[in-house]
């Protein structure tokens, strides 16, 4: 079948167009007499398109070399591969290779370059492909995007329900609102920088009121509750799972212990038996059994069986998440029988543990003692260890370690003071006399 010329090819929008055009090459020579040379023809085709508004002609010696390009033209053209069609040599050979590794991915080239330049500069020019691998291994593993406020709620809530002690959950809470306040924004984004940064930033009040840094020993709780939280994103899904978090990279500072200070037997009787009613019930229960400032704010009444002569203190209110068992011993009895109540809490007047510490404290200033942070407790311990000579015994009734009795709280004191100590009792503070009445006349 004979074909027309010019002839178009077109797909859609896009056409590209096949001309005839043969040339004339002379074969001899102009004649003696004047005659024209004789020519030969040849077949040539011209395939003609436009690209960026310029027309391009490319010539070929036969039609079906023709054809064959100007279908690639259209094609490139149809997928607006248009570049390539202006590179030459090894570029247009680099160019048609980088189409066809991309070629089912959807990516344009430009894109995919610009991906590759960025990833680069984000790993400092690392391997691609390296990256990859530890994104297949560990990235997979992440499934939500949390922000870390959004986060600490729902481990509070957590905490709640699996019945933690309400000391754990309260430091835990107030702890991470601090660092939820510091980072409110997405968890994943936080590095170790950072954490350390705001730790060593991190500030409290002294006794006399100032601004101070915290101290290691406090320094340390709050990581550990920074830890807590990134350990417990790990298996919500919010960050990479089988790898060490940013928060594990952060640095555990040198706690710096002084020696322990105990209250003296008189210090003791003094405050005892001058302080407000309010005040006996947790300064004694703290003085003789050795109880916690933190868990005396939660302790109830109904804690203490006065009938078994017990202070049997439930795992939700002691720090350690652990029930723990401590003598009633006769002088606190005594201490408690005037002021028990059926039930409530024994520090109904305060909330929050800090409170009863400045209750204290400032009822101490005013008797001229200074009550110190852990100062009835660590009397309790070392008098009591002095009493009985069994660091495991009172390791269980104030929920220490025995590593850390035998450590601080050895030798402190004497036995023969202990026996004073679990001796202080209520003052009986003596009747005044009555008014003799006048005798009666006869």
């Amino acid at each position: 079948m004979a074909r027309k010329f010019p002839l178009t090819i077109s797909e859609g929008s896009v056409s590209v167009t096949i001309y005839r055009d043969p040339l004339h090459a002379p074969v001899t020579r102009t004649g003696k007499r004047g005659r024209p040379a004789r020519t030969r023809r040849y077949d040539s085709y011209l395939v003609s398109y436009y690209l960026h508004g310029k027309r391009q002609r490319l010539r070929f010696n036969s039609y079906k070399l023709a054809a064959a390009k100007a279908h690639e033209v259209l094609a490139k053209m149809q997928r607006g591969d248009v570049t390539a069609l202006e590179l030459t040599g090894n570029h247009r050979a680099q160019h048609l290779a980088a189409l066809e590794y991309l070629a089912g991915t959807g990516v344009p080239l430009d894109l995919a370059a610009k991906e590759y330049v960025d990833a680069r500069k984000l790993l400092n020019g690392g391997s691609l492909v390296e990256a990859a691998r530890f994104f297949v291994r560990f990235g997979q593993t992440l499934q939500l995007k949390a922000t870390v406020p959004d986060l600490v709620a729902q481990l509070v809530a957590d905490l709640k329900a699996d019945q933690k002690s309400e000391y754990h959950i309260k430091s835990t809470q107030q702890r991470l609102a601090a660092f939820a306040d510091a980072f409110p924004g997405q968890i994943i984004e936080i590095k170790t920088g950072q954490i350390d940064k705001w730790l060593r930033e991190l500030k409290g009040k002294s006794k006399s009121g100032q601004v101070v840094h915290l101290a290691g020993k406090t320094r340390n709780h709050y990581r550990n509750s920074v830890v807590h939280l990134f350990n417990y994103a790990q298996t919500k899904g919010c960050l990479p799972k089988g790898i060490p978090t940013e928060a594990e990279g952060t640095s555990l500072v040198a706690e710096q212990h002084s020696p322990n200070e105990i209250f003296s037997v008189e210090e003791m009787t003094r405050l005892l038996n001058n302080a407000p009613a309010h005040l006996i019930a947790p300064m004694a229960i703290k003085a003789f059994s050795g109880v916690r400032t933190e868990e005396v704010t939660y302790m109830d009444w109904q804690h203490i069986d006065f009938e078994k002569g017990y202070i049997i203190l439930p795992r939700e209110v002691t720090k350690t998440n652990k029930r723990r068992l401590i003598p009633l011993t006769a002088n606190l009895r005594k201490w408690l029988e005037p002021v028990r109540r059926p039930q409530g809490r024994v520090c109904a007047r305060w909330s929050r543990p800090q409170a009863v510490f400045q209750a204290f404290d400032r009822y101490g200033r005013r008797q001229g003692i200074d009550v110190g942070a852990n100062k009835f407790r660590n009397s309790y311990i070392s008098y009591r260890v002095a009493e009985t000579k069994n660091v495991a015994q009172v390791s269980l009734e104030s929920g220490n370690s025995p590593g850390i009795i035998q450590t601080e709280y050895l030798e402190l004191t004497t036995a023969e003071e202990a026996q004073r100590w679990f001796a202080i009792e209520p003052a009986i503070r003596p009747c005044s006399p009555q008014p003799k009445r006048p005798a009666k006349r006869v």
